[in-house]
């Protein structure tokens, strides 16, 4: 990487307190490290001010008196103390290897005068622009590639969301023409460049997403609710630069407005404007056409500034809000992500990704869609939700055992998707966890490596699925064949990541031989609640009163039946219990398919009068889950089978208690001084340690207090990042103790 040039980075903003925080956050990512960030503040009457404070320490803050883009631009220009001065949006983000990329232009082409790149639109997929040209009428035409032949009536132009310039050459050409308060002014800065002799050049791989933010000029929609600058600068632009023996001023003024009026008519004829909203944009046009034919002619030589030399004095280095330190580059993938329901897999992603992210790593998550495909950048980590491959682009798995066309239509999305980014972005890492052998397509790739996260497999699944034995197809046409591609991956991952020792005992039972394959012990953690410390005693009831939580979905494998077993047997008993039962309760029973498990309860014990005191709350989202912790007294899941069983942990953090089955993780996190992990083969030992923690309200209280220490102690998001971060970087497995 070059690494002799410094970079000033010139944002101007106006009225965008919404978007600004997210530029800066994607600025604290990029690679390239020589830089500064300057910050050109316009009128705001918005709370940009206040959003800015947070950043004062590492951003210079600068005013602009009027709310003008090339005079805001020059005002940072006149600042910046970096041999390049790079511009993007208040509502751009910078991909990481922006600035390197370009930097590498300009130090491989002395006289490169500016240079941009491809710019994404919204969706984060879709490009809004990646070679521009235009003309002296401030036309332009938009091309995927360099078009094969140039016109000498067309050049090479910027876009300021991604532009870069040579500070010398700024100097040069006098800045922005301030005439331009918005449009055209980089179509100028860019012509009067080449005009003396600078280059102007499109670098690949250095992206910009815009995010499209509504502004004074524009609406949501993106449809204008003014277009006097806008045409100002198209009518003035043309009068600066258009021969006038060839055409004479009256015709260029008469051109551009016509122009202007038929887009006017086009936005109505759309429905994207009414007949009154059209007659003031026509009314814009008019109005500017008058003071730009009158300024053209006022400033001959156009409105541009002397520039000084860099203030070398000033520059101050971009300080990243993480401490120093190598960076890694990763790719996490988890079908399903936020905004789809988080089951244990997308939950711990989400986890590991943000805490990764605000330690400074480079993170990279990949989702399937639940609608449009998009990319999305969320507190640091960059989210791309794509959708499954195309059937027809399913190459034969010639190496590897075959999968299910529905599953492999995933994995090749995945696999299609990660080379574009290691390609781009120069991702070589992907974490992903054994469940639908995400993964499987990047295995055994020179250019990947490949940490398989072990989870609740197929395999480990298949004994506590009746429905899945009892259908002869399902079983031979689709779990069959996933379990034989987990076993593939397993011995073909270049490492394993096993969050309990009882996991990697269970999957080498299963799966062996696994034999020469890299395993670590990393255990999970989460995100602290805030609230969490204060219902640590708060939350415990009297010594009469209690509310014991279930939260899982009503399925064999989570232990519903155990749990209705246990509540049927000891609510009348104990009248001032509370029984709260969170979870998916619409599967059907694997011995009644057209009942579910909390239809059969209440139907059986219908009348009762203790049935008052069980609430079956359904699925929640995350607060209410949250308010259910803090809420609660105890927390029962008896699962037959957890791999490491998060819930216990979401209780452990809300300092309360657990009773959970001591199979697989379950019995490993659920120590005696935090709760009780019992055998599942039937209700009874459910149903002893419940009646015992009922009868020691003490008891339930110490062990809460105990779990939230070992929380803090251990399991926090901070803590699972760090480790994972160890294990990326050990070379020597973990010891299968």
């Amino acid at each position: 990487m070059t690494d002799d040039l410094h970079v000033s980075i010139v944002i101007c903003t106006y009225n965008r307190a919404a978007t600004l925080p997210r530029t800066l956050q994607a600025l604290d990512y990029l690679r390239y490290p020589l830089r500064e960030t300057l910050v050109v503040v316009g009128p705001c009457t918005d709370h940009t001010l206040q959003v800015l404070q947070p950043w004062a320490d590492r951003v210079r803050i600068l005013r602009c008196p009027e709310a003008n883009l090339s005079m805001a631009r020059n005002i940072g220009i006149a600042h910046a103390a970096g041999d390049l001065v790079a511009f993007t949006d208040d509502d751009g983000l910078p991909e990481a290897n922006w600035l390197d990329t370009l930097v590498a232009a300009f130090q491989a082409e002395p006289r490169l005068g500016g240079a941009g790149g491809y710019v994404r639109d919204h969706t984060g997929l879709n490009y809004q622009t990646r070679h521009i040209r235009c003309n002296r009428w401030g036309e332009a035409q938009f091309y995927d590639a360099p078009p094969a032949a140039e016109s000498p009536d067309w050049f090479i132009s910027l876009i300021g969301v991604n532009s870069v310039f040579r500070r010398t050459a700024l100097q040069e050409v006098g800045g922005f023409d301030e005439e331009y308060a918005y449009f055209l002014d980089e179509t100028d800065l860019c012509l009067r460049l080449l005009q003396r002799g600078w280059a102007i050049r499109i670098v690949d791989d250095a992206e910009v997403h815009h995010a499209y933010a509504p502004s004074h000029l524009r609406s949501q929609q993106r449809v204008p609710t003014t277009l006097y600058l806008t045409a100002r600068s198209k009518i003035y632009y043309a009068l600066r630069h258009q021969d006038a023996q060839r055409h004479d001023p009256l015709s260029i003024v008469d051109r551009q407005r016509r122009d202007l009026l038929a887009s006017v008519v086009h936005l109505q004829a759309a429905g994207q404007i009414d007949a009154d909203h059209a007659q003031r944009l026509r009314d814009d046009i008019w109005r500017a056409s008058a003071h730009a034919a009158r300024d053209a002619y006022a400033h001959p030589l156009g409105r541009t500034v002397v520039l000084p030399a860099p203030p070398h004095e000033h520059w101050r280095p971009a300080q990243a809000p993480w401490p120093a330190g190598p960076r890694c580059r990763l790719l996490l993938i988890s079908r399903n992500y936020p905004p789809q329901p988080l089951g244990g897999i997308a939950r711990y992603t989400q986890t590991l990704a943000h805490a990764l992210a605000r330690q400074g790593h480079e993170v990279h998550v990949l989702a399937e869609t639940p609608d449009t495909p998009r990319v999305d950048f969320e507190d640091g980590v960059w989210v791309h939700r794509i959708g499954l491959a195309d059937p027809a682009d399913l190459p034969p798995l010639t190496d590897r055992p075959a999968l299910p066309a529905a599953l492999r239509l995933w994995t090749r999305a995945v696999a299609t998707y990660a080379g574009c980014l290691q390609r781009r972005l120069g991702i070589h890492t992907a974490i992903a966890a054994l469940w639908d052998v995400e993964a499987y397509e990047l295995a055994r790739r020179p250019d990947w490596r490949v940490y398989t996260y072990l989870v609740t497999s197929y395999a480990l699944n298949l004994p506590h699925k009746p429905d899945w034995q009892h259908n002869p197809h399902h079983l031979q046409h689709h779990v069959q064949p996933i379990m034989a591609a987990e076993g593939w991956l397993l011995r073909n991952s270049d490492a394993l990541l096993a969050s309990t020792q009882r996991i990697w005992a269970d999957v080498q039972a299963l799966y062996a031989p696994l034999q020469g394959v890299p395993v670590h012990q990393v255990p999970f953690g989460i995100a602290d609640d805030p609230a969490a410390a204060a219902t640590t005693d708060a939350g415990v009831a009297t010594d009469a009163d209690c509310t014991v939580l279930y939260v899982g979905r009503f399925e064999p494998r989570k232990g519903i039946d155990l749990m209705l077993q246990a509540i049927a047997t000891l609510a009348p008993r104990y009248p001032n219990v509370r029984w709260q039962l969170i979870g998916n309760d619409r599967l059907p029973k694997p011995d009644q398919p057209a009942t579910t498990y909390r239809q059969a309860f209440l139907a059986e014990h219908q009348g009762q009068p203790w049935l008052q005191r069980v609430q079956f709350r359904g699925e929640v989202d995350d607060a209410d889950l949250l308010a259910a912790y803090r809420q609660c007294d105890l927390l029962v899941a008896p699962s037959r089978y957890e791999s490491f069983g998060l819930i216990y942990l979401e209780a452990m953090r809300a300092g309360k208690p657990c009773i959970g089955g001591a199979e697989g993780g379950g019995g490993e996190l659920i120590t005696p001084d935090v709760g009780r992990a019992v055998p599942t083969h039937d209700a009874q030992a459910l149903t002893q340690a419940l009646q015992t923690l009922l009868d020691d309200p003490a008891q339930r209280r110490a062990m809460g207090q105990r779990a939230r220490q070992l929380y803090l102690q251990r399991y926090t998001d901070t803590a699972f990042a760090q480790r994972v971060l160890q294990a990326l970087a050990s070379g020597a497995a973990v010891p299968n103790a």
